[in-house]
């Protein structure tokens, strides 16, 4: 009975499929057929928009624009050669070049291949209505990355590029793809994983001449975190003003956060170029400026020599080891020998007798030279790495420079000579091995502004709903004498008559810095000034730094002053 049954329900079953069968292909036959050959299922990748930037008071540093771009999918096509044709009309891209891409395309024929990006509106639109005239030929649209302000920012929010065969290979797991745009600089690289969104997808049903026919599923793409800085955008833009046709850059900081108020590097570049590839030229002509090196961020990663604004240093490691005190005097002639060598003070007559605070005002070599000889280049290389110089400062940014504080030790390991007097007379000025950046010189400053504290320097204040590690602070273990010191000096520097930065004096607020004026090997010497205001409780720290500039105490110390008179105005102090 059982097998019965058993057999019934076999049979039964087996009957119900081919009458299914029988139903499907042929009483139904024709119509699925017309729908297999008419109809196609289309998947369109839809971009997620990247996290916009703002600056501290909320204004928009890098936003979204909508972009039309032209895809072809090559097993749609009928004539590749017609379609070249009838977009180089609309477009106006030359008819050569959009059939070579097609061609290419046939490699994918399945994928939506890109042909023509960034297309006018007006003229995506006509593409559109050509619709039965270019089958396999979709417009499509996606958020492209706008730099408002363009090369102001250029250092600050980097730009972005195709993502290389490298980087898709380590990063495939996390949903990137062979046409993405990855951060390659700046704020866009160190945060990309924070401003890159998540793609979505859309379905739809088409026939055979490319029309839709109905959505049929859709995932939304999910847009990026926001970022908001510590730049304040109008001191941004007025740094830059300042330095448009030099080389060099601008740093703004809170002594006391480590925020950075303002960050200039120049030449600078346009990063809007780098988002649309037809813009090959213009990047090629950037790539190709040997002279200018636009890329390099000089804020962070260029390394020269400090000159005199070393002099700190060496008055902070002379006072603070007991080996001077504010009342040691030295005398300057105009020039000190060392050995068979005699080296010179800048002013030729010299400078008489004076004490520390009155040798940083004057900013006299003889002075340090000696001072230097009595502290000796241990000293004085312990006390400059408890600064922060020689090696990075933990700035948000990528591609910071170590710089280098020579040591006996060092040169005899890399060079295999002694260390000589002279050297360490050459070391007292800021001159010979010694290299900084612009963003090290600033956190030094910060930290005697401060009283004593080396902070991290910090671009990014915030990120949506993301919680940031506090920005690490280091005690130099300066005394409050040897800060007291160095203050009164460096508030004499600007303030005294014959001092070496009267330019930067201001009638508005109490400016406090330092002049330097390093000589390189390659041209005209570089031209610093670094200073803090107001001289009490100070609220923002400043260094100026023209590549070949000449004297620190002329534009250097001038621009130095409005940047922070433009800063009180802006009510950051």
């Amino acid at each position: 009975m059982r097998v019965k049954i058993f057999k019934g329900i076999v049979l039964f079953s087996f009957l119900f499929l081919v009458l299914g069968l029988f139903y499907t292909q042929i009483l139904k036959g024709s119509l699925y057929s017309e729908l297999s050959e008419n109809n196609r299922i289309r998947v369109l990748l839809l971009e997620a928009p990247r996290g916009k930037i703002y600056d501290r008071n909320g204004r928009a540093i890098v936003n979204n624009r909508l972009s039309f771009d032209v895809q072809v999918i090559f097993r749609e096509m009928n004539d590749a050669g017609k379609a070249a044709r009838l977009i180089s009309d609309i477009t106006g891209i030359d008819e050569e070049v959009l059939f070579r891409r097609i061609e290419a395309a046939g490699k994918m024929p399945f994928v939506a291949v890109k042909i023509a990006e960034n297309v006018e509106k007006d003229k995506a639109i006509r593409i559109e209505e050509s619709g039965r005239d270019l089958p396999g030929v979709i417009v499509t649209t996606r958020p492209l990355r706008n730099y408002v302000y363009k090369d102001a920012f250029s250092h600050v929010t980097g730009y972005l590029g195709k993502i290389s065969g490298v980087e898709l290979r380590k990063y495939r797991t996390y949903g990137y793809h062979i046409q993405d745009f990855v951060g390659k600089d700046g704020l866009e690289r160190t945060f990309n994983d924070y401003l890159r969104g998540t793609d979505g997808g859309l379905q739809i049903e088409v026939d055979s001449k490319g029309r839709q026919l109905r959505r049929l599923a859709v995932k939304e793409p999910c847009k990026g975190k926001d970022i908001y800085l510590n730049i304040d955008l109008e001191l941004q833009e007025f740094c830059y003003s300042l330095m448009a046709d030099k080389s060099g850059a601008i740093i703004a900081m809170d002594p006391s956060s480590g925020a950075i108020l303002a960050l200039v590097s120049l030449p600078a570049f346009n990063p809007n170029i780098f988002v649309v590839s037809g813009n090959s030229t213009e990047i090629s002509a950037i790539l190709n400026n040997k002279s200018a090196f636009p890329f390099l961020n000089r804020a962070i990663s260029g390394t020269y020599p400090l000159g005199s604004v070393f002099k700190i240093v060496v008055a902070a490691a002379s006072l603070d080891s007991g080996k001077v005190d504010e009342k040691k005097t030295f005398s300057c002639n105009g020039s000190l020998r060392v050995g068979n060598r005699a080296f010179r003070c800048w002013k030729e007559k010299g400078h008489g007798t004076q004490n520390i605070t009155e040798a940083l005002k004057n900013s006299c070599n003889v002075f340090f030279y000696q001072l230097a000889l009595l502290t000796g280049v241990d000293e004085i290389s312990k006390y400059a790495f408890k600064l922060g110089l020689g090696r990075p400062t933990g700035i948000d940014l990528l591609g910071e420079a170590r710089g280098l504080v020579p040591t006996p030790e060092w040169k005899k390991r890399k060079l295999k000579k002694p260390w000589f007097k002279g050297e360490t007379a050459n070391y007292a000025i800021g001159q010979g091995y010694l290299l900084v950046t612009p963003i090290q010189v600033a956190r030094m400053m910060c930290a005697v502004a401060n009283g004593g504290e080396l902070v991290e320097p910090v671009v990014c204040e915030r990120i949506e709903d993301v919680k940031l590690r506090r920005p690490r602070v280091q005690d130099t273990g300066l005394g409050e004498g040897t800060l007291r010191g160095l203050k009164e000096g460096l508030r004499n520097v600007v303030n005294e008559p014959h001092g070496t930065g009267l330019y930067a004096r201001s009638e508005k607020i109490i400016i406090s810095g330092k002049t330097g004026t390093a000589q390189n090997s390659s041209g005209k010497s570089h031209a610093w000034f670094t200073g803090f205001a107001p001289f009490k409780n100070p609220k923002i720290s400043v260094v100026v730094f023209i590549e070949h500039g000449g004297k620190g105490g002329l534009n250097p110390a001038r621009f130095a002053k409005k940047i922070i008179e433009k800063a009180k105005e802006l009510e950051l102090l």
